[in-house]
């Protein structure tokens, strides 16, 4: 099931690390899993309480690991006391908490090197421990992953540090269903060039080094007319040699993501990658935006957003691009290297300006200066909508949302009191966008209607431009499926559970997942009504639960339901 916030372990683990008490080590026990058969000792009554016990082992060497902090809390919130259990693993890893009533607890651990984790989690899940009569909850084995790291030297082609560079972090894996490559983490360099980034799960990384040649002038033009000495022969030259720009660099030493060699981390390592950064002559781009003379001379501030499409889509915005006005209406954007880049101008908001209101933007192919007019781009959609709360007012801080699984872009509005939101000043582009609902109460979208755009299941198809409206039904009464997870007959525990729509490809926000716990039971909630079938995998983490042509073979063998409204299921699921 879920994890236990990472934030209540923290303090539960602290607390354990300064606890002059430690619960005595359980005896040595054979390695078992959590399922298997109590033992008579086990046998304790509901006056003694039951206990959790095991060994925390490194998951490379099956070592144990001493003076880990252990934490469990009840699956079931209660009060801050019922967080209050910690303590720390003696010289042979073992620990043991006692007195328990039944039910289920989260377990967390953490060690000098050895980043908060859950009891066998995967991606935000893990596995509870249930504890209770006829159940094993005292022999488990913690299996804790030695954190990995990055770290290496930034330079220039000159073989000098590239001082507080921007190092950024991507990692493949598997986000909403999808393999997809995804910022996770950043660092900056010293003034010796040096970064570190530490704390890294096993997996495929990729670094992208930004910076900025610290002797670069880039702006050209401004209002002001040149000085006497930037117009001589000499000062045009200096000017050229100094108008230069670090492209994006991923490592190692390439400027393209495609080009973009992976760093596999397993468990515990220890990376080094160096990345050389080599200035190039900066690119620069006009923008007439059409505003008028006053308006520039008001000051409307126009602050135009520079991305650059990585990886799979994903949008990274340009780092360090002066922007300057050189004439009333014309924007100029400096420092740019060559690439392919997304521009936005956001709509305007000056008061006497009526012109290009909705915003624009384009997608360029940058191979050396260039002019663009706002009148070429297409504009950002208008998306307005009406939401109706069956039998309720609208719930205070409600959200509709819009998210773009191809960019990674999430675009959030809140819902007035009546009823009514607008997405007019977002700078939503053409594209996929699927439509969640966001409320602190148990509201789901019983209907949603379309108009100025195509509607397909949950995903909205917005062209460029249009003006769309969305006309909504939410309702309260969201459906839960509890179950346990099989293999020939025997409770099964660590599988990945999906929750599948009909028409996955186009209702990914309906999906729903959980990890079975150690009684091989698990819990669905939250669930908008309707058909589903379910399905079990074991080591299935790894797996695209989002593509349709992934599932396919696994929904012929899953558990067809049909969840109500405010009702809950109880489901048995072989695992596959």
């Amino acid at each position: 099931m879920n994890s236990v916030p990472a934030c209540i372990f923290s303090a539960l683990l602290l607390l354990a690390s300064v606890s002059a008490q430690q619960a005595p080590p359980a005896a040595a026990v054979p390695p078992q899993t959590p399922t298997a058969p109590a033992t008579h000792a086990q046998a304790t009554t509901a006056q003694q309480g039951y206990r959790i016990a095991g060994v925390v082992v490194n998951s490379l060497t099956g070592q144990p690991v001493a003076s880990a902090s252990v934490a469990i809390a009840p699956v079931t919130r209660g009060t801050e006391r019922d967080f209050s259990q910690s303590v720390m693993t003696g010289a042979d890893g073992h620990f043991a908490f006692a007195t328990l009533t039944r039910g289920k607890y989260s377990l967390a651990a953490t060690a000098r090197g050895y980043s908060l984790q859950s009891f066998d989690r995967h991606d935000a899940y893990a596995s509870a421990i249930a504890v209770g009569p006829d159940l094993d909850s005292e022999h488990l084995v913690f299996r804790l992953q030695p954190d990995a790291s990055i770290e290496g030297n930034v330079t220039d082609e000159n073989n000098d540090p590239v001082q507080y560079a921007m190092v950024r972090l991507f990692q493949t894996n598997i986000e909403d269903g999808v393999r997809k490559t995804v910022s996770v983490n950043q660092a900056q360099t010293d003034d010796q060039g040096h970064y570190h980034i530490g704390h890294l799960e096993p997996g495929a990384y990729y670094l992208a080094v930004a910076a900025r040649p610290w002797y670069a002038q880039n702006v050209r033009g401004s209002r002001n007319p040149p000085s006497p000495e930037s117009s001589s022969p000499q000062a045009g030259q200096d000017d050229a040699s100094l108008d230069v720009t670090y492209p994006l660099t991923f490592y190692p030493d390439v400027t393209d993501s495609a080009a973009a060699t992976p760093l596999q981390l397993t468990p515990g390592d220890r990376e080094t990658a160096d990345l050389v950064m080599r200035a190039v002559p900066s690119l620069h781009l006009r923008i007439h935006t059409g505003a008028t003379a006053q308006s520039a001379v008001l000051g409307r501030m126009i602050f135009p957003r520079v991305s650059q499409r990585l990886f799979d889509g994903y949008l990274e915005s340009a780092y360090n691009s002066p922007t300057s006005w050189v004439a009333p209406g014309v924007i100029e954007i400096s420092g740019l290297s060559p690439g392919h880049y997304v521009i936005e101008i956001p709509p305007s908001t000056g008061a006497n300006d009526k012109s290009n209101s909705r915003g624009w933007y384009r997608e360029i192919d940058l191979t050396g200066d260039a002019d663009l007019s706002a009148s070429e781009g297409p504009a950002f959609a208008t998306i307005t909508g009406t939401i109706l709360f069956e039998d309720s007012r609208v719930p205070d801080h409600s959200l509709i949302q819009l998210m773009n699984p191809d960019t990674g872009e999430t675009f959030s509005n809140e819902i007035s009191p009546n009823g009514t939101f607008e997405f007019n000043s977002n700078n939503v582009r053409a594209g996929r966008y699927l439509v969640t609902l966001g409320t602190p109460q148990r509201f789901y979208l019983k209907k949603l209607v379309a108009t100025g755009a195509r509607m397909v299941g949950r995903t909205l198809e917005v062209g460029p431009g249009s003006s769309v409206h969305l006309a909504a039904i939410a309702a309260r009464g969201a459906g839960r499926v509890d179950g346990t997870v099989l293999r020939d007959g025997q409770p099964f525990a660590g599988a990945m559970v999906v929750l599948v729509p009909q028409d996955p490809a186009n209702n990914s926000p309906l999906f729903r997942r959980d990890q079975s716990d150690s009684d091989g039971t698990f819990t669905l909630s939250n669930i908008v009504p309707g058909p589903y079938t379910v399905i079990a995998i074991a080591n299935g983490w790894n797996l695209e639960w989002g593509n349709p042509a992934v599932l396919q073979p696994y929904l012929k063998h899953g558990e067809i339901v049909q969840v109500p409204a405010e009702g809950k299921l109880q489901v048995k699921v072989q695992v596959q």
